[in-house]
């Protein structure tokens, strides 16, 4: 239940900038994903409650694309150096050395896959060298369903006596997935 308080408290803070709240909720977004290990779930369900659902979503999703964004080239700038060369690197050196089409799906893959964190497909893509305009698309595209997700069920819990329905088969969908999920993770095994 601390997830709804820390919900319910973001969304008071971003209601107190006013028409800024927009700006502020994008530049915490960026900051996120800067640091990186600071999960977005909360800053995407305060967006919903302050901004409706639909521009709440797109808002969360403006505001991960743009961090991912920073974050690259921050990344590309800072650690651009690094000597590939060594054998620990060899998988880095297979993915700067694969085609585009294969970086895309590879970082595409990635992007949807759950718990992996952002930060670091962020920090492979740019010392792989991958295109920035690739980069992009493919996290506006990986990071949608994640967003829309987070979006809806913070939603739906800060507004749970019109939503409980949706709420609920949102959730028994979630646990469904994740177990099929692991199903197929034991049957590879």
């Amino acid at each position: 239940m601390d997830f709804i308080f820390e919900v319910d408290e973001m969304a008071g803070w971003l209601k107190g900038f006013g028409i800024w709240a927009v700006l502020i909720s994008l530049l915490i977004n960026i900051f996120i994903s800067i640091i990186g290990v600071i999960p977005s779930v909360f800053l995407s369900g305060a967006n919903a409650v302050v901004f409706g659902l639909v521009p709440g979503f797109w808002i969360s999703l403006s505001g991960e694309v743009l961090g991912a964004a920073v974050s690259y080239w921050l990344y590309k700038w800072g650690f651009g150096k690094i000597k590939i060369g060594q054998r620990n690197w060899s998988w880095l050196q297979k993915l700067k050395g694969t085609t585009r089409k294969r970086q895309i799906a590879i970082l595409l893959v990635a992007r949807i896959t759950p718990f992996v964190p952002s930060a670091v497909i962020t920090f492979i893509a740019a010392i792989a060298n991958m295109r920035f305009i690739d980069f992009i698309i493919v996290t506006f595209i990986g990071k949608a369903p994640s967003i829309g997700l987070e979006t809806l069920v913070g939603h739906d819990l800060m507004t749970i006596n019109d939503n409980y329905t949706r709420l609920s088969i949102t959730l028994i969908l979630l646990v469904i997935i994740y177990a099929l999920f692991r199903q197929g993770n034991k049957k590879k095994r």
